[in-house]
């Protein structure tokens, strides 16, 4: 049901074909990987590896933009949630790292940066929400690949409008 959320999200920005058919599989893999995490509260380096694999594939294609801003994406993506991982002293997983890297090659730089501040927004909301109801307490853990797919899908409909 999420998936076809995602989809007709891209279909009702009206897109060409080809970008429709590269965010497609975007969304395919973001779902994938937010439904590990949330089911294991583990981002597999496999998962990571072929998201990243794709998304340079596209972009070596010309079906996306150019490799340095794939690469700059990458780098955006790793070198944040890595500064942040290493000032919460591990309240981060690597994998969420190595994801933010990954799906940094589909979005850019700039693209990148708008994923991470909605993945940590909408993260924060629902946090803040579950622990009013009771369901969430202060020390427990949360996943945070869910966020970070949602804050990359969002991010991708945002730089293709």
């Amino acid at each position: 049901m999420i998936f076809s959320a995602m989809l007709a999200g891209l279909l009702f920005a009206e897109l060409e074909s080809s970008v429709i058919l590269c965010g497609t599989v975007f969304c395919l893999l973001l779902v994938t990987m937010a439904a590990i995490d949330y089911c294991t509260g583990l981002l597999p380096d496999r998962g990571n590896l072929f998201l990243a694999g794709l998304g340079l594939l596209f972009v070596l294609t010309g079906a996306m933009h150019s490799l340095p801003e794939a690469l700059l994406g990458a780098a955006v993506g790793a070198g944040v949630l890595l500064l942040l991982r290493t000032l919460s002293h591990g309240g981060l997983g690597l994998g969420d790292v190595k994801y933010a890297a990954a799906f940094g090659v589909w979005l850019g730089g700039q693209g990148t940066m708008l994923a991470l501040l909605l993945a940590f927004a909408i993260g924060a909301v629902l946090a803040l929400l579950l622990l009013a109801c009771g369901r969430l307490q202060r020390n427990s853990e949360l996943a945070f690949g869910p966020f970070l797919s949602a804050g990359a899908y969002l991010s991708y409909l945002g730089v293709l409008w």
